[in-house]
Order: C-alpha cells, then structure tokens, then sequence
C-alpha cells in the first residue's frame, strides 16, 4: 500500500465508506497534536452526516459521535478526560497489582495441573475483564453481559446489539451506584466534580472499559509470545527477571505488535493536500495507523534504535487524546507475564509460531488461541476462611448480601469459566 500509494494511504472502510490510513510516524504524530486542522469528533464525518453510513453498520458503535473523551475536543475533552484521570488514579498502583496478582493468581489455578493451556483464551482475555469488573463495581449479572457485549465490539459480530447490551449494563451499573456509592471506579465517576450527567458517566466507562479490556489482552498475549521466542527469558530463568526487564519487554512488544492496529480516527476541519495531486477533504475519517507507523519507524531506524531503546512508540496514541490508562494496562500486563512465568515452570509453546492461526479486524492483529506446554503444578491449597473475601460489588452488605456469597474461589470461577467459555467459543 505504501509503495503504491505513500505514507498517507486512501481506504475503503466498508463498501462506499472513504477514509484515509496514516502509515507515517512524524505525521501521525503531527496529525495528532494538531488540534486546529484535526479533530476527534465524528460529527464532522460526512459520509455519516450525509447519510451514507448505514444504520446498522459495524463501523458505527466504535466510530459514531459519543459524549466521552475520545470523540471530542477542547475544553469539552478536558472536562471528560479530567474525570477519567482522577478517578483511575483513586485506584492506586498498589491496589491495582494486589487485585491484579490475585485473580491471575486463581485463573493459573484453574489449568496449573494439566500441564497444557491456552494462556490467551484461558487467561490473558479473561483476566483483564476480571480486573476491570472489579474496579468498575459490577455485580455479576451485568459483568457477565458487559464481556460478552464488548467481546461482539472488538470482533465486529452484531455490532448492533453488543453496542446497546454494553451500554444498559453499564446504565444499571451507574443505577446501582446511585443507591448504593462504593469504593469503584463508577462511583467516583459519579461524584466527580467535572457534574457528569449519568449519561456522561456510561459514555466514560464504556470508553475506559473497551480500551482496557481487549487491547490489554492482546498485550499480554503478545508479551507472552516473545517470552516464548527468546530463549533469554523462557523457562525456569524467566522468574529471575526484574519488573524494569519485564517493562522493557513490554515496550519491545509495544513497538513490533500494538494491540491496536488502525484506530481512532480524526477528521481534517479543513481540505488537506497530501501531495501528488491528492487531497483529504474536509470531514473525510483519517485511521491512526499506529502499527504501521511503528513498525517503518523501526525499520527506517534500526541500528539507533537497537543501541538505544526507547518508549516512543505509538501504541498508547499521540497528542492531547494519548491513553490515559497507559500506565494501568502496562502494569496489568507486566504482572500477568511475571506470574504465568513463575507459576509454570518450563514453560514453552505448543505449536511452531507459523503455525499459529490469527485473526484480522480493522482493529486488531492477533491470534485465535496460544497453546502452551509446561510442568504440571498442584494448585496451592485455599486460604484460610478469614482471608480477604472476593466480592465484585463494593455495595455495603445490607444491600447486596443476600444476592450471591462473598467467598472468593466459587464466584471467580463461576465467571471465569463463563468467561473462558464466551471467549473460545467466539
């Protein structure tokens, strides 16, 4: 596409849908900061104001104005990502790698004595939704119904219906939280002092939740996979690695395989030449080649690049609307390598990587399942009663006791299973 078209490439998102793809890292950067030539708001798309975009179209639940952070601009966006900010930061590093660590730990459990696994589908898919479930306050009803909808969005299956089962989850979240406020990333939401109505606050948590979910899984995915192709860190020596090794890995994944390919987009405000003739017309969606432009950013800078490691790549976006949870995904997934590494000793993979089966969205790269071998293992034996329960609603007791237990190990593998079963049949 490039030799054919340069860095700036035209692209049909459906048929009869224009768009244009950014493959070039300066300009994609550039595009990016540029907040007077560009913007994120989709109400400026003229195939969809001009009612060329179907209703039902798949591109519609991840392209379509929304009143969140991503799809705005100015002092609107600052409001928005404001609230996102501080309410993610409420959660704290240390709770996060606690929760983290522990359902990881309890998703090994569930496969540690067979000796074989699929770690994507088995654990690196389920366990950022069981974060995420957790920091957002769902019960298990709407947790259930909210991974299956944001599974639909990521694979473009009935789009539709995905986008409106999401979305009245997370309204009878928001509900909830209204009776009874938590601890939880909802809850502060809530009483945030941005005054976001309840609408604002489902627009901020599907955005927040979406981002979180698959593109962290299909970090740590990938992250497991270059453990596996380097014989430095496979196996037994891989325990003895420092988290500042593990964060450089990370970064080394993040530069040859973003979990997110060819999105958001911007729309230019004003006609932009793109030489040879060509133009971007005002309104006409811009993809955010992110993977492309990193991976000719690499190739292009190869020798500098091998002497002096950096993070500058392009996964976690550029400009004023760069991920805000860059450094929470990139502690999840560092902490999810580091246990699988240390609870399976031997550790390697099951099938040759070329003949590992992949699956292509306008989103994503990544395969279908990641089989593993290693030395089966006795999962450790339960804690003891008085140990710190596991409940994924913080709601006080009088208001939710009588719905489910409290016990740890029976409702996490009561949605953990589900969850397995959801992802590999999809």
């Amino acid at each position: 596409m490039r030799a054919e078209h340069g860095p700036v490439v035209p692209v049909e998102l459906e048929p009869g849908v224009r768009g244009w793809l950014v493959t070039d890292y300066s300009t994609l950067i550039s595009w990016s900061r540029d907040t007077t030539a560009f913007t994120h708001d989709p109400r400026l798309w003229r195939d969809f104001t001009e009612g060329r975009v179907h209703p039902d179209s798949p591109l519609l639940p991840m392209m379509a104005p929304r009143s969140n952070a991503l799809f705005v601009d100015g002092t609107e966006h600052q409001r928005y990502r404001g609230a996102i900010t501080d309410s993610l930061g409420a959660v704290g590093a240390e709770h996060l790698g606690r929760i983290t660590g522990r359902y990881a730990d309890r998703l090994i459990d569930g496969f540690c004595g067979r000796g074989r696994a699929d770690v994507l589908n088995e654990y690196a898919r389920v366990l950022p939704l069981l974060v995420m479930n957790d920091l957002v306050g769902f019960d298990g009803d709407q947790g259930l119904r909210f991974a299956t909808a944001m599974r639909g969005l990521w694979t473009g299956v009935d789009t539709e219906e995905s986008n409106a089962e999401a979305e009245r989850a997370l309204s009878e979240a928001v509900s909830d939280k209204h009776r009874a406020p938590g601890d939880d990333l909802t809850s502060r939401l809530i009483r945030h002092r941005a005054g976001l109505s309840d609408e604002e606050v489902v627009m901020q948590l599907l955005l927040v939740v979406a981002a979180a979910n698959e593109p962290t899984a299909d970090l740590i995915g990938a992250a497991v996979r270059a453990v596996l192709a380097d014989p430095a860190v496979r196996g037994d020596d891989a325990v003895s690695l420092s988290d500042a090794a593990l964060g450089d890995l990370v970064d080394r994944v993040l530069w040859a395989d973003s979990p997110i390919t060819n999105y958001p987009a911007v729309y230019p405000r004003v006609d932009i030449p793109v030489g040879g003739g060509r133009v971007i017309e005002a309104g006409t969606p811009i993809l955010l080649g992110f993977a492309a432009a990193n991976h000719f950013f690499l190739r292009e800078n190869a020798e500098r690049m091998e002497e002096t490691p950096n993070r500058a790549h392009l996964a976690w976006g550029a400009g004023p609307h760069r991920c805000p949870a860059r450094d929470e995904a990139t502690s999840i997934a560092i902490i999810a390598t580091r246990t699988l590494l240390t609870r399976l000793p031997g550790l390697r993979a099951a099938v040759p990587a070329e003949d590992l089966r992949w699956r292509l969205t306008g989103l994503a790269w990544t395969p279908v399942e990641l089989p593993v071998l290693f030395t089966p293992q006795q999962p450790p034996a339960p804690a003891p009663a008085e140990g710190t329960p596991w409940s994924p609603s913080h709601s006080p007791p009088e208001t939710s006791a009588h719905k489910r237990p409290t016990s740890g190990r029976p409702a996490l593998s009561s949605l953990s299973s589900f969850l397995e079963r959801l992802l590999r049949g999809s």
